[in-house]
């Protein structure tokens, strides 16, 4: 008999965990949020509480000019929460938990720890000049912040909350965006025109690639063989080999190639182009573009749905972010956020919302 009870109580917390996008229609995620059926992009009638449903699936937005975070609810496509952050914040990143959002500031020179339930920010870091690029380790232990303007990667103590020492890429580099895989950490310097690889536990630089001009955004493979580098002097997606640090293929987009993601397949890859206002289709198995969506005002960062079906575009020169739909290739919405939105990063539990 206990095992029985035990069972429904399992399958009761499985089902309610499931509840989010997963097993609800737009319409009935448009009630939820108390939005009703306004326009794409308004903001819900929702309060603050529900915005910060851990299991909800949404994206984290951070504008420039408005000094603020917009959350996106994903099946509704609405804005369902704002968060108050420090001068020009740039990127986002979450804990694996999702409990937690860090925002860099960069004209604050600080990092904000943001509360997903609650939408408050907890502490706000100082660390270097521009903070710009973040990942944060597997373990969330150590989160490696870049400094647009000296040498140094700081390392945040997630636990602690303040700084934990620096990795020094030698005089004159400069830090912008950054990837990790494993124990390396793939760093790109878009004045120099490079990507230094250093290894995390001895914070040495262990290769340097030089790459074109003005590389921006970097991205590995999940199988950690080849990282990729959108160029935008050159107006390419550069693909290295992480071993030897050799390009391999050299691609043709938009200019100024900004940011990519590949997708699960390892086929294909979509890469902004902010000073050419466009996102480029790219088949990676051809090494060619296969198509260009133009109109895209500041096309920026780039993020995908759960699924793949949706790509989601930051516009920093219209202030809204575009969805694209992977199937057509074309703009299906936009979404009005704050102004001059920067990075773009998804909030998503394991297993919850799959369909999103």
């Amino acid at each position: 008999m206990r095992i029985g009870k035990c069972a429904v109580t399992v399958s009761v917390v499985i089902a309610m965990l499931l509840g989010g996008c997963a097993m609800e229609t737009k319409e009935q995620a448009q009630a939820r949020l108390g939005g009703g059926t306004g326009k794409t992009g308004e903001a819900a009638a929702a309060p603050q509480s529900e915005a910060g449903k851990l299991t909800a699936v949404q994206f984290y937005v951070p504008s420039e000019k408005e000094n603020n975070l917009s959350v996106i609810d994903i099946p509704t496509g609405k804005v369902v929460g704002t968060v108050k952050l420090s001068e020009a914040p740039s990127t986002v990143v979450f804990a694996s938990t999702m409990r937690e959002a860090y925002v860099a500031n960069m004209n604050s020179s600080t990092v904000s720890v943001i509360n997903t339930q609650t939408l408050k920010v907890e502490k706000e870091i100082p660390v270097g000049p521009m903070p710009h690029g973040m990942v944060l380790s597997p373990d969330n232990k150590t989160l490696y912040v870049a400094a647009v303007a000296d040498q140094f990667v700081y390392l945040v103590d997630t636990k602690e909350r303040k700084e934990a020492g620096t990795i020094d890429l030698g005089t004159g580099a400069k830090t912008n965006y950054m990837s990790l895989f494993g124990e390396k950490l793939y760093i790109s310097d878009h004045e120099n025109n490079k990507v230094y690889v250093v290894n995390v536990k001895t914070k040495a630089t262990v290769l340097t690639i030089p790459t074109g001009k003005t590389p921006r955004a970097v991205k590995v493979s999940d199988d950690g063989k080849k990282l990729f580098v959108p160029t935008a002097g050159e107006g390419a997606l550069e693909v290295y080999n992480t071993d030897t640090g050799k390009l391999e293929t050299k691609i043709a987009v938009a200019a100024g190639a900004t940011d990519v993601v590949i997708a699960d397949d390892g086929k294909s890859a979509i890469v902004t182009s902010m000073e050419g206002n466009a996102a480029t289709f790219v088949d990676l198995a051809a090494a060619k573009a296969t198509e260009t969506i133009t109109g895209l005002p500041g096309a920026r960062h780039i993020a995908y749905n759960r699924q793949q079906t949706k790509a989601y575009v930051t516009l920093s020169g219209s202030d809204e972010v575009a969805v694209i739909d992977i199937a057509t290739r074309k703009p299906a919405e936009r979404i009005k956020v704050g102004a001059t939105p920067h990075g773009i990063q998804i909030k998503a539990l394991p297993g919850i919302g799959g369909s999103c």
